[in-house]
């Protein structure tokens, strides 16, 4: 046994079948004709028998394909044979053999010591059958370049880079968050020494304010201006100490991957 290639009625390639070792040449093979059962079983069965019985009619076979028995030539896209030139061959086949038989029988009609060398069959060169079945421009679409999917590995990589940038940003925003507490907590340790020296004076203001106070009016006047100084350095000192808690609260929700809603 051995593979020839089964064709359609074009002649373009459809697979290989098994076929004898002495197989050769173009063979072709039919559709499987299914019986098509009565239109209603009923009224089949009600029918009576005809009295003589009709031979039934042999459906027309439909041509499905052609068995080759020559192998597809290598580096086809899609291989189709040629139908129409096989036939040309074959034609030209025939004739080449009628020309020899020919030649043949004239030279047998000779008499033995005229004929000499008896003729040899010369058969005719065989044609290219099996050609390219796809266009140029098929062959064209199918042999370009694909674009090359990203493996799940490139894939991965690609979210771990944006993984590590949105951190590296975080960082950023970390740090920066650090130095504007730390900035905060200076100016508040500053302004604690300040209200603290300033309580300082005012007490000592006050003892003054109590031995000058019916002396001298300027005095009075001018410990009411920093009574006013002192409410306000006080007031700053308020704010000051809730923007700090403000920031250690933003610093606790970025280093938790959450956000803050202060």
């Amino acid at each position: 046994m051995k593979a020839a290639p089964k064709v359609n009625i074009d002649g373009l390639y459809i697979e290989d079948t098994l076929v004898d070792d002495a197989f050769s040449g173009v063979v072709p093979f039919y559709a499987e004709i299914v019986p098509q059962p009565p239109a209603n079983p009923d009224e089949a069965e009600q029918e009576p028998a005809p009295e003589v019985e009709q031979p039934a009619e042999t459906p027309e076979p439909i041509l499905a394909g052609y068995l080759v028995g020559i192998a597809v030539t290598p580096g086809l896209y899609r291989p189709r044979f040629d139908l129409v030139a096989w036939e040309a061959y074959q034609d030209a086949e025939s004739a080449a053999r009628a020309a020899f038989q020919v030649e043949y029988d004239q030279w047998a009609a000779l008499p033995e010591e005229e004929r000499g060398d008896a003729p040899v069959y010369q058969a005719p060169a065989q044609p290219t059958l099996w050609i390219e079945g796809l266009t140029p421009e098929e062959i064209e679409e199918i042999t370009r370049p694909q674009p090359i999917e990203p493996t799940e590995l490139e894939l991965l990589t690609a979210v771990v880079e944006g993984i590590q940038q949105q951190n590296a940003q975080l960082q950023e925003v970390v740090v920066s968050s650090g130095e504007e507490l730390s900035a905060v907590k200076t100016a508040s340790a500053e302004q604690k020494l300040t209200l603290s020296a300033l309580g300082s004076e005012q007490v000592k203001q006050d003892l003054s304010t109590l031995d000058l106070k019916q002396q001298n009016n300027v005095i009075g006047a001018e410990l009411v201006r920093k009574d006013i100084s002192i409410l306000d350095l006080y007031m700053q000192g308020q704010v000051l100490g809730q923007m700090l808690a403000a920031l250690e609260l933003k610093i606790l929700a970025n280093g938790t991957g959450g956000e803050s809603n202060v």
